[in-house]
C-alpha cells in the first residue's frame, strides 16, 4: 500500500509541477510588463527580452515532466490492447512536450505588436517557431479528444472540452471585431492546458477504470 501511495504521489507532483511550470504567463506581469500587455506570451521567450530564459526554462522543464510522466503511465498500459486508446493518447501528449522542447528553444527575434516584425516567409525562424507551437497544441488538444471518444460521459472530460470550445469561440468571435483585443485569450487557453496537464494522471485512471488506484 505504501508503495502505490508513493507511486500516485509521484505522478501527481509531476503533473501539478508540468502544469504549474507551463502556466508561466502571470510571471510576464512583473518581469517584462510591456511585451505582456502587448504581445503573445511567446514574446516574453524571444531573443533579447529580460528574464527570458525563466520562461523557456519553464517550458522545456513543464514539457520534459509531462514526457516522463507520459512515458510511465504508457508504460503501464502498454501490454494490454484494451488500453489501446489510453496509450494513443499518451502519445500525442508526449508529442506535445516535444513540440513545446523545440518551440522553447527556436524563440523569436522581433516580438510582434511591439516591433516591427518580417514575415515568416523572410524570418524563417518564426516559421518553425509557429509550426512546433501548432503542432504542441494539435497533439495536446487530440490526447484530451481520443479519451473524449471512449468516456463521452465523463463530466470532466467534457469540461475539459466545453473550455477548449469557449476558447475557439472567442478567438473566432476576436478575430471578427475590429481593434485592439489584447492576449487575455492565450492566456486563459494557456491556463486551460495547464489543467488538462494537472488532471491527466487522474483522467487516464478514470478512463481505465482504475478510480480506485488513483
Amino acid at each position: 500500500m505504501l508503495l502505490v501511495n508513493t507511486y500516485r504521489v509521484r505522478l501527481i507532483a509531476m503533473s501539478v509541477s508540468a502544469a504549474i511550470l507551463y502556466d508561466s504567463w502571470p510571471l510576464g506581469h512583473w518581469l517584462n510588463p510591456t511585451i505582456s500587455r502587448n504581445s503573445l506570451a511567446s514574446g516574453l521567450e524571444a531573443i533579447g527580452q529580460p528574464y527570458n530564459w525563466v520562461f523557456i526554462c519553464g517550458d522545456v522543464t513543464s514539457s520534459l515532466l509531462a514526457i516522463i510522466l507520459c512515458w510511465i503511465l504508457w508504460q503501464r498500459y502498454k501490454d494490454n490492447k484494451l488500453h489501446r486508446f489510453i496509450r494513443i493518447s499518451l502519445g500525442c501528449t508526449i508529442l506535445f512536450g516535444i513540440g513545446t522542447i523545440v518551440d522553447a528553444l527556436l524563440p523569436e527575434r522581433c516580438v510582434t505588436g511591439v516591433q516591427i516584425c518580417a514575415s515568416f516567409t523572410q524570418d524563417h525562424l518564426l516559421l518553425y517557431h509557429g509550426i512546433f507551437s501548432i503542432m504542441a497544441s494539435v497533439f495536446l488538444f487530440l490526447s484530451l479528444g481520443i479519451l473524449w471518444l471512449h468516456q463521452r460521459n465523463n463530466i470532466l472530460i467534457n469540461c475539459l472540452l466545453a473550455g477548449y470550445i469557449i476558447f475557439g469561440l472567442i478567438s473566432l468571435l476576436q478575430a471578427v471585431t475590429p481593434g485592439k483585443n489584447g492576449n487575455w485569450s492565450q492566456d486563459y487557453y494557456i491556463s486551460l492546458c495547464s489543467v488538462w496537464l494537472a488532471l491527466i494522471p487522474y483522467v487516464i485512471y478514470k478512463s481505465a477504470g482504475n478510480e480506485s488506484s488513483l
